[in-house]
């Protein structure tokens, strides 16, 4: 039966920094050390009960809780609850497998595709077991084999099926030289044979028949026995008590609650009411970590660790202690001691100059030197002399008397002269003070009137002066007289605000403004100094000839450097921004040990196991365990595909399990590119284009070449408008459109052609036309020229003939036959008035002049046949004298007939009838 539960997760309050490290937040029992302790109190866990502890193989930790299942990815908690809201008891991850055990159930988690938690029961594989109101409260395996204890029984789950060991109360469950070990009251420890039977173990294991045992621990061949008040050993088929004394004593007033091994030859035993016992078992040493210590609970329920780090599942919490951190801490949480400016050993006990005093520091007891409140900038130690810088003085401790030497002003510094014995230089807030030892007189040197933080000495007569706020100053002397004062020009195209100053292989150097200058005397001027380029962030806080140390103000860290290859870094997380802002300060004690001056007390530490933790780094590998947008969660197993209205906010949840990484990076390539750093485990992605991207995830180390990396391809879907569908549709569209155009081409190129097929043939049939009409017209003016002739011809014939008539009619007379005469004459007549030729000449001028005389009709119908000619002739412009043999009348009788028919046509007398019926007709 699976069920999907729900999530609760609980952010932590800090950012990165904080969560990642191994971090101080810690609180000490005042003015007392402690290692590094990392806490996660009630408010970051939700409840504060915490029963069992446990870490999978990539470095996740998981807490039984009150609550329910714990988890920390090393970024943030999450906390998943069972249904029945019921306390989880046990926790133990196997495989891709989280088991935990609670009241009547135990089962295991898994993660999704889409990075969720999923809970899975094997109570359903129980149905033949009366569980009997039984928690569970441990869990082991061996091999594949998984086992689930109770006060009541031991359940083994293998091959997804139940089994019951045999019919045992056990109280503890443990595995020596593989196999299972059970403690049970009064028959001490039994070995489960892995299928049904359980015997005793070899030996006489009468020395523990009638204790009570609450957990086992199998180192090699030895198997750590653990009651509640002693610790035992079995060893070469021997039970016996552990030997010392000392670690005895402690667990009888303790209350033993579990051990587990932390190296070959280190145990931790957790107790109930005193914290964590440190044990070495080579050289009996033991530390004890309570409360007292920093501790958030004294009740430790549940163990784990790995590489170093120990978890703790407390009663009020969990907590992590980096056992083998190279820094230790001195903090005072009274506020009394206040921020620490400087550090001097001194005849076997530590001195702390502070802002609230001077403190002597020894066996962890801290005490205020008598006189010496107020702030102290430094603290130095000349000819076996420990000195003050004091904000009332300059003064001298002498047996942990805080003696004056001057106080009139308050003092920054105090050096030897260079060449005279027995006289210091002291810079204090109104200059510089000339002081010898052996008269106890102190005067200023003259014409220095400004506060002066630091001094060099070039020379015995040549002073650099750096004012806190006001630059730099180089001052030549004779013998401290005749003083010549030269401030030194803005570096850097910047005022010289806060410089320091340096004296590095006999260069004066300055760092102004985070840049580097040194001194070329050839030139009398500043230069830079790009050797320290790397560093212009950072100031110089200590050097000698193998070590350089620069601090970082803004950043709050560390970095130790050779100036050629190596450096390490403290980074700022594992100080917890404790850094004296601006004054910080490193002490060398030994070529190993140094002293870091914090805002409340000091760390201490080993560059030794620094550089070698920094060269054995573990950086676990950082895996994406949330992918969502605003609708959904996205699987993590392939590549998943968002659609584009979802873009707007994708959200990333990263992890980054426990270990030595210092940061975590995200690269993001594809239609965008995206690279950066976070801090909380979370990215988010806005407004992405559509495509293809791949996100890669980077932890690095201190040591930037340890790193490790994970990734994670996925897509934005297309806009709709951009789909495979609207695709398509765009493809078929511009098909669509290409074969529209192409139509609407072939049409108009059609039509282009018909146009030009209609225009040809316009052309062709008015060529056609205008030549017909050219025909017609050539054949009118023909016929027209034909009957002009014609009606010439008629006339010059009818005018030939009138005259024979006219001649014969003179001589008739002389015809003796007058009947033959009349009969010619007639012939003459019927010639001349001959209508044949009148409808010859009719349909001529018809042929010529269509619809004439039907115009005319129309126009005057009273007009005769003998008008009709008339018209005819004045038609073809003949003159009076050409029509009168046509009609076979006289010219005077054509002029009577024109003037007849003007008075038919009602024509006014200036209009003249040839032209008049040319016009119009």
């Amino acid at each position: 039966m699976t069920a999907q539960t729900y999530v609760q997760e609980k952010k932590i309050s800090s950012q990165l920094p904080d969560i990642v490290s191994i971090a101080n937040k810690l609180y000490l029992f005042t003015r007392t050390c402690s290692t590094y302790t990392k806490l996660f109190t009630r408010s970051i866990l939700g409840a504060s009960q915490n029963w069992d502890i446990a870490l999978d193989e990539k470095g996740v930790i998981y807490s039984a809780n009150n609550q329910g299942l714990l988890v920390f990815d090393g970024l943030s908690w999450e906390l998943f609850p069972l249904e029945s809201q019921s306390i989880i008891r046990s926790v133990y991850p196997h495989k891709d497998r989280v088991y935990t055990g609670s009241y009547q159930e135990f089962g295991y988690w898994e993660r999704t595709e889409n990075g969720s938690m999923s809970y899975t029961s094997l109570s359903p594989l129980m149905d033949d077991f009366n569980l009997q109101s039984d928690e569970f409260w441990e869990i082991i395996s061996i091999g594949d084999v998984v086992y689930f204890r109770s006060f009541g029984a031991v359940y083994k789950y293998e091959n997804n099926k139940i089994s019951k060991v045999e019919e045992v109360v056990s109280t503890a469950l443990g595995v020596f030289k593989n196999e299972l070990i059970l403690a049970q009251r009064k028959r001490g420890l039994l070995v489960f044979d892995g299928e049904k039977k359980t015997s005793p173990l070899e030996g006489d294991l009468s020395l523990i028949e009638n204790i009570n045992v609450i957990d086992l621990m199998s180192k090699g061949d030895t198997l750590f026995i653990a009651e509640k008040e002693a610790l035992y050993i079995y060893e070469n088929k021997e039970i016996r008590r552990f030997g010392n004394s000392e670690l005895n004593k402690i667990l009888q007033e303790s209350e033993l609650n579990h051990i587990i091994s932390v190296s070959d030859d280190e145990i931790v035993l957790g107790t109930i009411k005193n914290g964590i016992i440190q044990y070495n078992l080579t050289s009996g040493k033991l530390q004890i970590l309570n409360r007292s210590s920093g501790l958030q609970n004294n009740t430790i329920l549940g163990l784990a660790y790995s590489r170093g780090r120990l978890w703790l599942a407390l009663d009020k919490g969990v907590d992590m202690i980096d056992l083998k951190t190279p820094i230790t801490f001195y903090t005072d949480n009274t506020g009394e001691l206040g921020a620490v400016y400087d550090i001097q050993r001194y005849r076997g006990s530590y001195y702390l100059a502070s802002n609230t005093g001077v403190y002597s520091f020894l066996d962890g007891k801290l005490e205020l030197i008598d006189n010496a409140e107020d702030h102290t900038w430094n603290l130095e130690v000349i000819d076996g002399i420990l000195y003050a810088n004091h904000n009332t003085g300059i003064y001298k401790i002498v047996d942990d008397q805080f003696i004056s030497i001057e106080s009139r002003t308050g003092s920054f510094s105090i050096k030897k002269v260079i060449g005279q014995e027995g006289t210091l230089l002291i810079a204090n807030y109104t200059g510089i003070s000339l002081y010898d030892r052996e008269r106890n007189n102190i005067r200023e040197l003259e014409s220095i009137n400004f506060p002066v933080k630091e001094f060099i000495q070039q020379d015995n007569s040549t002073i650099w002066a750096a004012h806190p706020y006001e630059g730099i100053y180089k001052i030549t002397h004779d013998n401290f007289e005749n003083l010549s004062i030269n401030k030194v020009p803005a570096l850097g195209g910047k005022a010289n605000f806060n410089p320091k100053l340096y004296e590095l292989n006999k260069q004066i150097i300055i760092y102004v403004n985070e840049k580097w200058f040194k001194y070329n005397p050839f030139k009398n001027d500043f230069e830079n100094f790009n050797e320290l380029n790397k560093y212009n962030d950072s100031q110089l806080i200590f050097e000698d000839k193998a070590e350089y140390v620069f601090a970082n103000s803004e950043e709050g860290s560390i970095k130790i450097t050779d100036l050629k290859e190596k450096e390490y870094t403290v980074p700022s997380r594992r100080l917890n921004n404790r850094l004296v802002r601006s004054n910080e300060n490193f002490i060398k004690e030994n070529d190993s040990i140094f002293y870091i001056t914090l805002n409340d007390g000091f760390a201490r530490l080993n560059l030794n196991r620094l550089k070698e933790e920094e060269t054995n780094q573990w950086v676990s590998k950082p895996y994406i365990k949330e992918f969502s947008d605003d609708q959904q969660r996205y699987s993590l197993t392939g590549s998943p595909i968002i659609p584009f209205k979802n873009s707007r906010n994708i959200l990333l949840r990263a992890a980054m399990p426990f270990s030595d990484a210092t940061e975590l990076q995200y690269d993001l390539e594809g239609e965008e590119v995206l690279r950066g750093s976070f801090e909380d485990g979370i990215i988010n992605l806005r407004n992405l284009k559509h495509g293809e991207y791949k996100l890669r995830l980077t932890a690095k180390g201190n040591n930037k070449n340890m790193m490790t990396t994970e990734e994670l391809s996925f897509s934005i879907a297309p806009p709709w408008y951009l789909s495979g569908l609207m695709k398509t549709i765009y493809v078929l569209l511009f098909i669509g459109i290409i074969l529209f155009i192409y139509w609407l081409n072939k049409q108009k190129l059609k039509k282009h052609q018909l146009q030009l097929e209609e225009k040809f043939e316009k052309e062709h049939s008015e060529r056609l036309n205008r030549i017909e009409k050219e025909r017609l017209m050539n054949e009118i003016d023909l016929k027209r020229k034909e009957l002009a002739n014609t009606t010439m011809m008629a006339a010059k014939k009818n005018e030939v003939l009138m005259e024979i008539q006219g001649e014969l009619n003179k001589d008739r007379s002389k015809f003796s036959n007058q009947f033959r005469l009349k009969h010619i004459m007639n012939k003459i007549n019927s010639a001349v008035k001959s209508k044949d030729e009148w409808k010859v000449f009719e349909t001529n001028f018809n042929e010529v002049h269509e619809d004439f005389f039907k115009d005319v009709l129309d126009r005057y119908p009273k007009l005769t046949s003998k008008d009709l000619k008339l018209c005819s002739y004045l038609k073809m412009n003949l003159s009076s004298k050409e029509i009168a043999p046509l009609m076979g009348i006289s010219v005077r009788g054509v002029e009577v007939h024109r003037y007849r028919l003007r008075k038919k046509m009602k024509l006014e007398g200036d209009v003249n009838l040839t032209k008049f019926l040319i016009k119009n007709f």
